[in-house]
Order: C-alpha cells, then sequence, then structure tokens
C-alpha cells in the first residue's frame, strides 16, 4: 500500500519538474536548496521560492487573536510603533514622525507578497515620508482620535493601502522574523552568515536599528523565513471592502427607516404596495468615496467600525492551508509511516530518527505545535537533539492545558530516544528537568518501542501525582495511530489518541 502512495507522491513531483523544465521557470523552494527532504506539512515555516514572491502576506491582525509567545512579542512590536506614530502627531513632532515612517519598504527578503517591481523592493524617500506624515497629521482619522491600531492606517489614510500595511508590519517585527529564521536554520542545518539586518524596530528604545545578524543567503541576497501560522492570502482589513459591506449597508438602513427619497417601492401585480427598499447603487451614487468620510462617518457611528473590527479578528484566526492544491496529507502520512518503520534503531541513525520526529510531529500538531527551536545537541553515547515547541494553544488538549495552573505549557518539551532498552527514570528526569515555571510542565517522550511499557506508564503517573508536569510516552506504535487517522482520512482522531494517552498518565 505504502508503495503505491509514494508511487503517486513520486509522480506528481516528477510531474511538477517537466512542467517548470517546459515552461522555461526554475523552482528554488528552500526545501530544495538545502537538501531538507521535507514538504511544506512538515515545515513550520512557509517553503518560499527564492526565485519569485510567494501571495501569502503577514496580517497585523493575525497577531492580535493568539496567545503563542512569539504572536505577543510580534504585536507588541506593532502596537509600540503605532504609539509612537501617533505620539509623534500629537506632539507636533514633525521631525521624528518622518523618521518613524521613514523605513516604509518593501521586505524582499521574505519572498511573499506581490512585488510590484520584480522583487527589487520599494523604498520610501524622504519626500514620500514627508508627505505622508503630513498626511496623516492632516486626516480626519488623526482629528478625530480614530486611529487605534496600524490597519486603521489602510482604512482611513489617503495613500497608504494593505500592501503597505503588510509591508511596514513585516519591517517593525523584522528582528523577531530574524531570530525565527536563526532557530529554524538551527533545526534544519542551513547555512548563514553575518549581513546587515536591515531596519527593525526596537520596542525598548523606541526607534529604528540595525546591526549585523546571522542569516540565510542565496546569490547574494538575504532570506527571511515565516512562520506558516503567521501568513494570510489576503490582508483582512479593505477600505472598499468596509465601504460597501458595513458603511453603504447601514446607510441603506438609516434611508429606508427614515422613508426618504431613496426609498423605492415595490408593488405586486395589483398595484398594492409589496414592499419598500432602498437600492445600494443609489447609496453608492450619493455616498463619498474618500477615506475622510469614511474616518468622519466612523467616529459617528462607532459601532460600526468595532463590527467590522471583530469580523478582521475572526479571519484572521483562521490559519490557511498553504500547501500546494496537488498535495494529499494521506499520501505523506504514508510515506512518513513508512519511512518510519524503516529507520534502524540505534545510536548510529539517531540524527535520522530525531530530524524525522520534527517532521511528524510538526505535520501531525500543527497549529498546535509551532515554531520548533533545537535546544542542544549532546553526544554521549547517543546523539540527542532536544526540541521545544509553541504551544499554538488553538484546539483540543493543547488549549485545555495551556490553562491549566499546575501544568501552564506554553512550550512543549521534546526528547527523542532512538533505541529499544527500557525507557526508565533518568530519560523521563531528563525531560522532566527541562520543565519551568514559564515554560510549563508539559512534554512528549518520543522513543520507538520499551521493554515494559506499561511500567513506563507508571513512572510517568508517578511524575505527575508528584506534581511535577506531565510526560506523555509516544513509542513507535502510538504515532503510527496518529498517522494512519490521517491515512484513513480521520485526522480528529488524533486529538482522542492524544487525549487517552494524557488521562492514562495523569489517572
Amino acid at each position: 500500500m505504502c508503495g503505491v502512495y509514494r508511487s503517486r507522491l513520486g509522480e506528481r513531483l516528477i510531474w511538477g519538474h517537466l512542467v517548470n523544465s517546459l515552461s522555461g521557470t526554475s523552482m528554488a523552494k528552500i526545501s530544495e536548496l538545502y537538501g531538507l527532504n521535507k514538504v511544506q506539512a512538515e515545515l513550520d515555516f512557509v517553503d518560499i521560492d527564492v526565485n519569485t514572491d510567494t501571495p501569502l502576506y503577514i496580517d497585523p491582525y493575525a497577531f492580535t487573536t493568539r496567545e503563542d509567545t512569539w504572536s505577543e512579542q510580534c504585536h507588541d512590536q506593532i502596537v509600540s510603533f503605532f504609539d509612537a506614530i501617533i505620539s509623534a502627531i500629537a506632539n507636533n513632532d514633525q521631525n521624528r514622525g518622518i523618521r518613524l515612517l521613514s523605513n516604509l519598504s518593501e521586505p524582499k527578503e521574505t519572498h511573499l507578497g506581490v512585488s510590484q517591481n520584480g522583487n527589487t523592493g520599494r523604498g520610501i524617500g524622504q519626500q514620500q515620508a514627508t508627505d505622508l506624515y503630513r498626511t496623516l497629521a492632516r486626516s480626519k482619522a488623526a482629528e478625530t482620535g480614530l486611529l487605534n491600531d496600524l490597519s486603521d492606517f489602510a482604512l482611513f489614510i489617503p495613500g497608504i493601502g494593505r500592501d503597505k500595511i503588510s509591508d511596514l508590519t513585516t519591517n517593525v517585527i523584522r528582528s523577531s522574523l530574524i531570530e525565527y529564521t536563526q532557530a529554524q536554520c538551527s533545526i534544519f542545518g542551513i547555512p548563514m552568515v553575518q549581513v546587515a539586518s536591515g531596519f527593525y524596530w526596537c520596542a525598548k528604545d523606541l526607534e529604528w536599528k540595525q546591526d549585523y545578524k546571522e542569516l540565510p543567503v542565496h546569490n547574494g541576497s538575504k532570506i527571511l523565513l515565516v512562520p506558516k501560522y503567521a501568513v494570510r492570502y489576503s490582508l483582512g482589513v479593505d477600505s472598499s471592502k468596509y465601504r460597501s459591506m458595513y458603511v453603504l449597508e447601514f446607510l441603506q438602513a438609516e434611508h429606508l427607516r427614515a422613508d426618504d427619497g431613496l426609498v423605492s417601492v415595490i408593488r405586486d401585480k395589483n398595484g398594492a404596495i409589496k414592499r419598500k427598499v432602498v437600492f445600494k447603487k443609489n447609496v453608492d451614487r450619493i455616498t463619498p468615496r474618500d477615506k475622510d468620510f469614511l474616518a468622519d462617518f466612523s467616529s459617528k457611528n462607532p459601532e460600526v467600525i468595532e463590527n467590522y473590527k471583530k469580523a478582521l479578528r475572526e479571519s484572521a484566526s483562521q490559519v490557511p492551508n498553504i500547501c500546494d492544491e496537488n498535495f494529499h496529507e494521506e499520501v505523506l502520512a504514508a510515506i512518513l509511516k513508512e519511512q518510519l518503520i524503516g529507520i534502524p534503531k540505534g545510536s548510529k541513525d539517531a540524527t535520522k530518527y530525531h530530524d524525522l520526529c520534527i517532521g511528524i510531529l510538526s505535520f501531525l500538531f500543527f497549529p498546535n505545535l509551532i515554531y520548533p527551536e533545537k535546544e542542544a545537541e549532546i553526544n554521549q553515547g547517543r546523539k540527542r537533539i532536544d526540541i521545544r515547541y509553541t504551544n499554538g494553544k488553538e484546539s483540543g488538549l493543547f488549549y485545555r492545558i495551556s490553562l491549566d495552573g499546575h501544568v501552564i505549557a506554553n512550550m512543549i518539551m521534546v526528547e527523542c530516544k532512538n533505541y529499544t532498552n527500557e525507557i526508565a527514570n533518568p530519560e523521563i528526569d531528563q525531560l522532566v528537568g527541562r520543565f519551568d515555571l514559564n515554560r510549563g510542565r508539559f512534554g512528549f517522550l518520543c522513543f520507538r518501542d520499551s521493554d515494559d511499557l506499561p511500567r513506563l506508564k507508571l513512572r510517568c503517573r508517578d511524575v505527575a501525582r508528584q506534581g511535577n508536569g506531565v510526560v506523555l510516552p509516544m513509542d513507535d506504535a502510538f504515532i503510527i495511530s496518529c498517522l494512519d487517522s490521517v491515512i484513513n482520512m480521520n485526522r480528529t482522531y488524533i486529538d482522542y489518541l492524544v487525549n487517552e494517552l494524557y488521562k492514562d498518565v495523569i489517572s
């Protein structure tokens, strides 16, 4: 059966390369450039093609809906920058305001969005920054105090569209993206060199800064990796949609209530009044299209803008599936299962096992497990790579344990053991030793099999009863059961399996 799945996946890969060859295009995805041997579903970051742009965007609203550590850090940076802009306007500090706006450039290092200049990047000059500051300072939105977050610029400020908001957001959180990129390169062995970081917002000093950082470089160009849970296919904020779907529909109801000249009467075949309506096209015809009108309207009707922003937050909370349209996760699950079974047990193949575990865990538990980081690499007879994930707290057990005051589980610690000896107290103690109040007290102990699995679960139960945390023992059989759930197109069953294991350990 697995051979059939592998054949199907291989056919797709061969066909994709053939199409690229015939069309004259050359794919240069990160996974291919650096020989990661992984597909998008196994990676935490967007597997960008460095020869072109991927039509995905970093939406600042995405960070307002998440409670994981990295998203909160990005949100704090965005809020800090926004407050600095508003403060400059309030204090009539034009020089500072212009300086703050001078870094609104197209961040070509991410290879996201749709470049207007062939991915050459478009900077903003001194005169453009000056004009933008003056537009902001004179805007109705600034006058009425309506500017509450960065996305409001796209709604209410002339000349600022959604593309600029995405560019500005990326620049503001550049330091967080650099840290993320370095963590992913450390995990996968992607080489890095010292390069100029580019400007990033320093929330501590309330200024733009730049220095030298280690980053991957391809053909002389820096690369910034972006978490796939932070991107969206389109930015939520859209002034034209706000006007059409919220402002005009509100005004339709107002004109109907007033029974004024915009009301049309619909009659039945006998001439009797059937109903009264106000057509949106008629309201559209008499309603101004400028952003100052939207700001004035919103300040007078705050419930309308609040309803719009509520909808934005809800839509931004939905993490998109960015895998190729020809990708079938049941195919990948079958191949991962076969790869797991095929890895020999023992220290010689420890690295292969650890590498595979990262891909499997990311594939099975995204977006609950996000932002993997390598903590240590130790050679003591068994090569071990310790990994910690950020708890995305999206659903199921991962969300529930984040609310448990005894577990907390902001991070998920992972230990991988590629051997079959009895997994005993030393292995459990290694994992428990990484627990603390800030990270939380929750982790996975991944191993091939055990001489006495019931005894191992009793040891994990003792840890939980002593209040030292929760260790979930995940052998090959358990991981294969999770992969089988995907193969059988019953992914929701994974949460049941994990929850049952959790209950077994804490009971």
